[in-house]
């Protein structure tokens, strides 16, 4: 993990660099979710009688210190078959459980680089997991932990899994899809997209909105507190 971190970082690292600063992602967010490269490493598969090569971004997952998952995200390869899975011990959400915060809004998002650029975007205002695939379910672990938050918004994909998978969380959970026409938060951010802008009338308000576009245009006040957001379900429109 270490090596494929340092790696990103150096020359054999460039193109995978550049695709990931192409996705939005700061490098202030690649360094914290310690995501790597590697240009080859033969993966086992389940039953170890042979392996496999597997190329591309390593995304680790973590519960506390230990390390639950690692995948690979080779960026050529056609979708479905562009994440590989390097080692499984446990994995329970991305990037860790610790990162829900109580009386914090919590995000469920789709896929570990969208999590990162909406975690990145709206850092202040909520907290950003994912369970990984739209069709992942969290465990009972993860659920208590779900609890602390006031509210739980589904941001999955704009698509009929993303859909199927939101209708079955429990009701008080709200359903956000991404703006259309875009299937996925980075499509939209690609596309122009103010992330942060679209969603903080859904967070805090629109008192909230209007600081965020004051600050683009003049820059902060220096008496504007960052916005506490603590909110109840009710505030947050369908």
């Amino acid at each position: 993990m270490i090596e494929a971190a340092d790696r990103l970082w150096k020359p054999e690292g460039t193109e995978a660099l550049a695709y990931l600063y192409g996705r939005g992602l700061a490098d202030e967010t690649i360094r914290a979710a310690r995501l790597g490269w590697t240009p080859r490493v033969m993966v086992p598969t389940r039953d170890g009688d042979r392996c496999y090569p597997a190329r591309g971004v390593v995304i680790p997952w973590f519960d506390r210190d230990r390390l639950a998952l690692v995948k690979i995200r080779d960026p050529d390869a056609p979708k479905p078959k562009r994440y590989k899975e390097a080692f499984r011990d446990r994995p329970g959400i991305y990037p860790c459980p610790e990162a829900i915060r109580s009386g914090w809004p919590l995000i469920i998002g789709e896929g570990e680089l969208d999590a990162l650029l909406l975690g990145q975007e709206l850092r202040d205002l909520a907290t950003v997991v994912t369970l990984g695939p739209s069709s992942n379910r969290p465990d009972a672990g993860v659920i208590g932990r779900m609890l602390c938050a006031p509210v739980r918004l589904i941001a999955l994909d704009a698509d009929k899994a993303g859909d199927k998978a939101a209708a079955e969380w429990p009701a008080r959970a709200i359903r956000v899809r991404p703006p259309e026409p875009f299937n996925d938060w980075t499509e939209a951010a690609q596309a122009g997209i103010d992330l942060r802008c679209w969603w903080l009338p859904r967070l805090g308000g629109t008192e909230a909105l209007w600081n965020h576009l004051a600050a683009l245009r003049w820059g902060p006040a220096l008496n504007d507190p960052t916005p506490g957001i603590i909110i109840e379900p009710e505030a947050i429109p369908s």
